[in-house]
């Protein structure tokens, strides 16, 4: 194990991986008790896997490397839920007239907007349903990029995390952001054909 350890400092992709191997079950079973849904553990445990990674060389191997994972975990989540209890939930009713009409629907629903089954009170409660079910910070995300043209760099500042981590969290936003608008449009009977 100290050769491990000793590997594990000197940032090895292999031990580190070796070690992530041993640990990932213990891992996802709590995150899935810290989050509320699947998508917010699995984010909490990729999350916590990169800046295991970033910090490896300070793990000293007073504890084992799974519960020195945890405590990276756990606090990355603490912090997040310290987060959105400062900065309220971003809703679309929330959102100023001027600014909601800016929402648009996906290109392939525009196209069929014209067919009777496409009612657009309907689709504009899917839509926003859809919103609301997003974690604040993945809601704030799509609104600063989506309406307000925000660049990466501007909210990467105002989030105080780097330009890729905005990327990453922006494309997770609008990933599941499509999985509960399909699902929404879907139970409504509203799917294209």
């Amino acid at each position: 194990m100290s050769e491990l350890l000793e590997l594990l400092r000197k940032g090895d992709r292999a031990a580190f991986e070796e070690m992530v191997k041993t640990y990932l079950a213990l891992i996802k079973r709590r995150a899935m008790k810290l989050a509320p849904s699947w998508q917010e553990a699995d984010d909490l445990v990729q999350e916590s896997l990169l800046r295991a990674w970033l910090k490896v060389k300070d793990f000293r191997g007073e504890s084992s490397f799974g519960t020195w994972w945890l405590r990276i975990m756990e606090n990355y989540h603490i912090d997040t839920m310290r987060k959105k209890r400062r900065s309220p939930h971003v809703s679309l009713q929330s959102l100023e007239e001027r600014d909601r009409h800016k929402i648009k629907p996906p290109a392939w629903l525009e196209g069929c907007a014209s067919e009777k089954k496409w009612e657009k009170e309907e689709i504009r409660r899917c839509l926003e349903e859809a919103f609301s079910k997003l974690p604040a910070v993945y809601g704030r995300l799509i609104v600063q990029k989506e309406l307000k043209n925000m660049s990466y760099e501007e909210m990467a500042a105002q989030l105080a995390c780097t330009v890729e981590a905005v990327r990453c969290k922006l494309y997770r936003a609008r990933k599941q952001y499509r999985v509960e608008l399909m699902r929404l449009l879907g139970q409504c009977d509203l799917m294209p054909s």
